[in-house]
């Protein structure tokens, strides 16, 4: 899992800031679901968006069935 204050350190040890990046990330809170729940789904992908073209909704399924597995 990567946290925000890795994802910064990582970027702040390249070389040029300057060159240009393609990004997308997501919190929990783009789930409404708690950190708890988003820390497992996120070590489960290696924090990857694990699909293109439906990583949200892969995303979302895997935090629903996270939850319904915890309560």
């Amino acid at each position: 899992m990567t946290t925000i204050r890795q994802l910064i350190k990582s970027l702040s040890d390249e070389q040029d800031l300057d060159q240009p990046v393609i990004y997308q990330y997501y919190l929990a809170e783009h789930f409404e679901t708690d950190t708890e729940t988003f820390n497992k789904v996120a070590e489960i992908f290696n924090s990857l968006i694990p699909n293109l073209t439906d990583g949200y909704e892969t995303i979302s399924s895997e935090i629903a069935d996270t939850e319904k597995t915890d309560n």
